[in-house]
């Protein structure tokens, strides 16, 4: 009996130990690691941004060849959900989902895993010498129990030595993609079917803001044509109303981000519904990055001249190319139209 006493103050002792040890371990853990890829960022950023594509890079995806996986959500970017199964103890169970993703420019990622809880982490593209810096990232709160844990185990080695073949992986495919030169603009006239379409009006002040502002319009729109039981019923577009270049160069905006939608709407609030009207137009086919089509606006009108056309409204931009699909920035294409009389 003396004996079982011992033990179970013992064993009391030693979860005590262990509960100040967690008391003092750290709360979070950061862990990030940078390589320079020599590829375009679109490029890179594509191959983030579709979660399907990992299992040809990621170090983690790859460590269990018998993992079972499921896709879910969008087929990529914003709401895209890897889901996997795996008796291997290092891989576990768990989800990994895309919370936020700009072209270019970064993928943000929430990762569960079953018993852990939730993990913040990410992707950075930006542009360097020699190409782009890519840094991975990840920020996680232990549950309370684990701590003790990394007091014993250097967490910010371990992962980040996986994040390193990750990005090793990463950058041995993109720079084995090809990014050849984008075709030369196609400008041709012919006419525009009249279109049910959903509009908010707003504005920008530089180009930068362009991207962000548009996703933000058309999820908005999104929203309110679900909520009407309507469906997308063609690519995005943007009106250009006006264009102000700055003294720095630089160039203002006001614009009308737009959704076609395949049934009649009531508008609400700034969410306007209307009908385009048939029209004739000039349609200059681009391809390439959006801060490019300056080159084939020239072109479009200079054609226009040529031609002895005359523009009878604002133009628009129809954005064919979902830039979370098709990597290669190239390979975007950008419909541009003037309605003319």
């Amino acid at each position: 009996m003396k004996a079982l006493k011992v033990i179970l103050f013992g064993l009391l002792g030693l979860a005590g130990i262990y509960l100040i040890l967690a008391l003092f371990a750290p709360s979070k853990i950061h862990v990030e690691r940078t390589m320079v890829i020599n590829a375009d960022a679109n490029i890179v950023h594509g191959q983030i941004n579709d979660l399907k594509n990992w299992k040809k890079w990621s170090f983690w995806d790859n460590i269990d060849p018998n993992m079972k996986s499921t896709f879910e959500g969008s087929e990529s970017g914003v709401g895209a959900i890897h889901k996997w199964e795996s008796e291997n103890d290092s891989v576990g169970k768990g989800s990994l989902t895309i919370t936020q993703s700009e072209p270019g420019k970064f993928v943000e990622t929430k990762l569960a895993f079953e018993g852990m809880g939730e993990s913040m982490g990410g992707w950075r593209i930006k542009d360097t010498t020699g190409g782009v810096a890519v840094t991975s990232y990840m920020d996680m709160a232990p549950p309370f129990l684990f701590r003790p844990m990394c007091l014993f185990m250097d967490m910010e080695k371990m992962l980040g030595e996986d994040f390193m073949k990750s990005l090793a992986g990463l950058k041995t495919l993109a720079e084995s993609i090809k990014n050849e030169p984008p075709p030369a603009p196609v400008i041709e006239e012919g006419t525009m079917e009249a279109t049910k379409v959903l509009t908010i009006l707003d504005s920008c002040n530089s180009m930068k803001e362009i991207g962000p502002k548009l996703g933000a319009l058309y999820g908005e729109m999104g929203a309110e044509a679900t909520k009407a039981g309507a469906k997308q019923a063609g690519a995005v577009f943007a009106i250009y109303h006006k264009v102000t270049v700055m003294e720095n160069g630089d160039m203002k905006f006001v614009l009308e981000a737009g959704v076609p939608v395949d049934k009649e709407m009531k508008s609400a609030g700034r969410v306007k519904y209307w009908v385009m009207p048939a029209c004739n137009v000039v349609k200059a086919a681009h391809y390439g990055k959006y801060e490019t089509t300056d080159r084939t606006h020239a072109a479009a009108h200079e054609w226009i001249s040529s031609n002895n056309k005359q523009i009878i409204g604002s133009p628009w931009e129809v954005y064919v190319t979902d830039p979370g699909k098709e990597p290669d920035s190239n390979k975007w294409l950008t419909e541009i139209y003037y309605p003319i009389k």
